[in-house]
């Protein structure tokens, strides 16, 4: 499955190389040449410049969008035959002022700026690439505000963004304003009662406000995730065509897919004493999962992490997915590749090709998982949907090692397992391309 960089004609790969791409062969995974090269496309066929409004999705094309707001992380996903999978919904409302101000380290910038809630940025841009003008699935990997939005109340200098639904009493901030822009058809989470009821946490319990008014008004349905579970997220308009394409759910709430059916095991010990004496992150309970599509695979593991796993050994909440997962093209940074996170082992196995990173605070990337992803692949694509200046300098030589640093991020994958990379500018809501990379191929 090793991706490849297909090869133009030369007259044309010098003129990408020099002009419209500039990225050079050793940004690309495995820059072998093809020993056939494609003909040149003509004009009419040669696809999206740097410059143009990105194409709507085609049917047969899986479409993944990583979407940036700078306060949290939200990535939408439309299958081959244009079912539609929201993963997360971002929500925070702590400014890098408001962080440095108590002596924290700070955030990255809000994209395009805090006078735009991340929750309309979000339920905007579905809008306008959602074929079907609707949200399919929510998954939600884990009850984080920068996975699902805040608690205005708590925040009352930085909440003027976020006003009540008064019909269902919740905040309109992360998955409660989006879903209140864009129906959902089903909700997912990985359940607030397990291992530990959350729900009268006032966050949590505003949350299940605009799940039980959204199952109301929208009929949406509501279920807790199913670890080795392939038909729980699933293709709703032509599934029988596109038979080469899954999703399946590898963990949820410290539950684990054995590899066997739809078996599962638990990583979390039995005494509730321990579990509640350890003080878990709320991280190690996130839903990871593997999508597949032919030749091509990703994986998405939430916020895992692995802090802690010398004093308690079940907190490595990667170290169980290693037997069941392989090889990918693509993989969705854990925990915004924080430290404690993306162990050597785990990235020993899953080799990504290419890998996005969804930052919103300044440690966002950590210095040694950077390396840890050249370690696995030191010809890995590396992408970054924001990042702050002063971390980026940080960085040192290694910013250097990123195709990218800012923008929505979309992969394109056609049938054939070929794919291309579209950075779209932020800055803005009219998602011009940036920058392409590719095409690349799956094997």
């Amino acid at each position: 499955m090793k991706a490849r960089l297909y090869f133009l004609s030369a007259v044309a790969f010098i003129f990408a190389s020099a002009v419209a791409i500039g990225c050079s062969k050793s940004d690309e995974p495995n820059p072998t040449p093809d020993p056939t090269p494609d003909p040149q496309p003509t004009p009419s066929t040669q696809g999206p410049k740097i410059g143009d409004i990105l194409p709507a999705w085609t049917e047969g094309d899986l479409d993944i969008h990583s979407i940036s707001t700078g306060r949290g992380e939200s990535n939408f996903y439309i299958m081959p035959d244009g079912t539609t999978l929201l993963v997360d919904a971002p929500g925070v409302l702590v400014t890098d002022e408001m962080f440095k101000s108590k002596g924290d380290e700070g955030a990255t910038p809000a994209r395009p700026d805090w006078s735009v809630s991340s929750g309309s940025v979000v339920g905007r841009y579905v809008k306008t690439y959602a074929p079907n003008g609707k949200i399919d699935y929510w998954l939600n990997s884990h009850f984080d505000t920068d996975h699902i939005g805040n608690y205005p109340p708590d925040y009352p200098t930085n909440n003027s963004l976020c006003a009540k639904n008064t019909d269902g009493d919740f905040w309109l901030n992360g998955i409660a304003e989006i879903g209140s822009m864009i129906p959902i058809g089903k909700i997912i989470d990985r359940g607030y009662t397990k291992p530990i009821d959350r729900s009268g946490e006032k966050r949590i319990a505003d949350y299940i406000r605009f799940v039980n008014w959204s199952i109301k008004t929208n009929g949406t349905n509501y279920e807790e995730a199913r670890p080795g579970s392939k038909t729980q997220i699933a293709m709703l308009y032509n599934p029988a065509k596109y038979s080469n394409f899954n999703i399946r759910i590898l963990c949820a709430a410290g539950v684990y897919w054995t590899g066997a059916g739809e078996n599962t095991t638990s990583n979390l010990p039995t005494s509730s004493a321990e579990l509640q004496a350890a003080n878990p992150a709320e991280n190690i309970y996130s839903v990871a999962f593997m999508l597949n599509f032919g030749n091509f695979n990703l994986f998405s593991g939430g916020d895992l992490q692995y802090n802690g796993r010398s004093t308690y050994p079940w907190k490595d909440a990667e170290r169980p997915l290693i037997p069941i997962v392989r090889k990918v093209e693509v993989m969705k940074a854990c925990h915004h590749a924080t430290n404690y996170t993306n162990s050597a082992e785990l990235l020993a196995v899953l080799k990504p090709d290419v890998v996005w990173i969804n930052p919103w605070r300044t440690p966002h990337p950590n210095i040694d998982t950077v390396n840890r992803f050249l370690n696995a692949n030191n010809q890995v694509v590396l992408l970054s949907t924001n990042v702050s200046p002063e971390h980026k300098t940080e960085l040192g030589a290694l910013a250097n090692k990123f195709a990218s640093w800012n923008g929505h991020i979309v992969i394109r994958v056609k049938a054939d397992g070929s794919y291309k990379i579209y950075i779209l500018d932020d800055n803005d809501e009219n998602h011009k391309i940036i920058r392409i990379l590719g095409p690349y191929k799956s094997k």
